[in-house]
Order: C-alpha cells, then structure tokens, then sequence
C-alpha cells in the first residue's frame, strides 16, 4: 500500500476544501487501500466538522516563523516516510514547500481556489502575488501541478499541468419529490470574495416585487463584515435568514427553488454541483472560473456579467415568475453534473498516484 501525506490547512473548517479532502481522503483509504497521513497548519481545535476515516494520521503544524514550519514539516515527512507528498496548501507557506522540504520524494501541487483570488486587503495581495510567483518559479519540482478546469490551466501555462475537477460526493437526486418554495439559498462562509454585501443589495431589489420570498445564507459567519447589520439596516430581516453551515446539505436542497453565487473568486465552486445535483438552477456572476465551466449560461442556471446587480436581479426575477422555467433547468441542471461522478475522478487519482512508482 502506498503512503500518502497531504499538506493542507485549516481542515477543522466546513468550506468546500474540507468536504472535497474528507471524501477524497476517505475514498482513498476505502476504496483503493491508501494509507494517509495529514499534516494540518492552523489548526484551531481538535475535532473536525466534516467526517475523516479513523485510519487517517493527523499532524498538527503551529508556527508563525518559516524556520519552525520547516522543522515541523521535515519531522513530520520523517515520521511518515511517505510514497507521495500532496501539497494542498494554497498559502504563501504552502508555496514553499519544495524549498523546505528538499527531498526526492513524488510531489503533487492540488491547488483549491484561483490564481487570482479576490482578496479584501492590500497586505493580502500582496501575499497573493508572492505566493503565485513561488508557485510559478517552484513548478518544475512538482511531478504535477494539479488544478480544477480548463481555465484555471490555461491561466497558470505551466508544462506539467492537469485537470482533475472536484467530485460530486453524493448520487444525484431524482426530481419526483422536489418541492416548489419560494426559498432562494446561497452556501458559503462569509468572507469577502463571496461578496454577501452585494447578494444583500441584489435581494432588497427582488424583494420589492416579490415580498414574500426569503434568502437564505448558510455558513460560517464573520463579524467583521457586519452581515447582519447590513441586513438590518436595509431592514430586510424579515427576507434574509443567516444559518450556521450544516454537514446535511439535503435540508438546505430540498427546501430551495434556487441557489445564488455572488463569489468574486471560485475554481470550482463544489455549491454549484450540489445545487444541480438536487435539480435546483443557479444564478451568478460570469467573472470565475469555477461557475463559467460548470453553468451553460441560460440553460441549467444564468450566468450574468461581473457586478451587473441589475442583471442578476432580472434573472432572479425571471426564474421566481416562472416556475416550469425554474423545473426546466433544474432537470438540466442535474443531467449536466453527470461529469462530476466520484468514481470516475477518484479513478483518475489513482491513475495519477499509481504513474509515480
């Protein structure tokens, strides 16, 4: 059996990177007998939100200093001794790795979010731009360098380059049973790239022709960004309901007519597949590639030009006047996810792993 160490961060979290590794992680263990290890930075506590198979090795890594993460990382690859290293690490720390680590050891970069992520402060990208230039000078001492569509790959234009999308982690849902509320939903902690405060002003326009529908935004949420006192002051409380993030994604579903994307920043966005997998039409914005290369625009969901509020408004009022319309694309929706199948991808990594013997 092949060991695996994967290098990630703040996996205790519910965003998309812990769910897609916890079904990843687990498949690998049950499906094609890996063993896994995990090294883990930042962590913040000792349990986790999403399930992890029992056989899985956690390492905690704490440390503000490059020099101490080295030593951690290091001691922690000699404890382990594995067969392939998988950095998961979309940090500015994680873009060091081949630099601290320094061995001959299979190294596989997974990257998790856009070259160019929507950041909210200038310290950030700043970050951001020396994190992506490690990225691109270290590329070569990664056997690959693994990102989640087409666009992604050719905004990177690195030789060792592949795709492999993220899977749906559940069988799609059959539409027999869905309900027609008049509930629109958005999934996501609030941070800034998902831009809540634009999705608040988006709503208090649908609102005033369809007062009686009610959004509802589930996620972990951050008081710095005032959310909830934005909402009050629109006075909208009684149309925008925020919930904590919920690991049964079915009662989020299965109550919705729709899901809302206003993220600025989204590789994948594994919400989308989810919200198609139960039959529900997305509308978002076209400025990522993470929704540009799961939505065909006017056909399972609306794809509407970045930071037209407008526009959304329009296609949001267009599916809530229309409900065979909004049956339509969701049956469309679920046929089109068909790609996404977990088999079929978690294959393709083994593939992956089993061509570095």
């Amino acid at each position: 059996m092949k060991q695996l160490l994967y290098i990630t961060t703040n996996l205790q979290g519910s965003g998309g990177v812990a769910r897609i590794l916890s079904v990843k992680l687990n498949y690998l263990i049950e499906k094609y007998h890996y063993k896994i290890a995990v090294i883990n930075s930042n962590q913040i506590k000792d349990d986790f939100f999403f399930d992890f198979d029992s056989r899985i090795i956690f390492y905690a890594v704490k440390s503000k200093s490059i020099s101490t993460y080295k030593t951690q990382i290091r001691s922690c690859i000699k404890k382990v001794n594995p067969d392939i290293i998988i950095n998961c690490d979309n940090g500015l720390k994680g873009s060091l790795i081949p630099y601290l680590i320094k061995n001959k050891i299979p190294l596989i970069y997974e990257r998790h979010c856009s070259r160019n992520i929507s950041v909210a402060t200038i310290l950030e990208k700043v970050k951001l731009i020396i994190s992506n230039l490690f990225l691109r000078i270290n590329s070569d001492s990664y056997n690959y360098f693994v990102v989640l569509n087409e666009e992604e790959k050719n905004d990177w234009n690195i030789k060792n380059i592949k795709v492999l999308p993220n899977p749906l982690w559940f069988s799609p849902q059959k539409l027999g049973n869905v309900r027609d509320t008049k509930i629109a939903v958005a999934v996501g902690r609030h941070s800034y790239e998902k831009r809540y405060d634009k999705l608040i002003k988006i709503w208090k326009k649908v609102v005033e022709k369809h007062p009686d529908w009610i959004l509802k935004i589930y996620g972990s949420k951050d008081e710095n960004l005032s959310l909830e006192k934005i909402v009050l002051d629109k006075k909208l409380e009684s149309n925008i309901k925020f919930y904590n993030p919920v690991k049964d994604i079915s009662k989020i579903f299965s109550e919705a007519s729709m899901l809302l994307s206003t993220s600025e920043s989204e590789s994948f966005g594994l919400v989308l597949i989810e919200a198609m997998a139960f039959g529900k039409p997305v509308v978002a914005f076209d400025g990522t590639s993470g929704t540009k290369t799961i939505i065909e625009n006017g056909k399972n969901g609306f794809l509407v030009k970045e930071n037209d509020i407008d526009a959304f408004v329009e296609k949001v009022n267009l599916l809530i006047g229309d409900a065979k319309l909004r049956g339509l694309m969701g049956e469309n929706a679920r046929k089109s996810i068909e790609t996404y199948d977990l088999n079929k991808i978690m294959k393709r990594w083994d593939t992956l792993f089993k061509s570095l013997n």
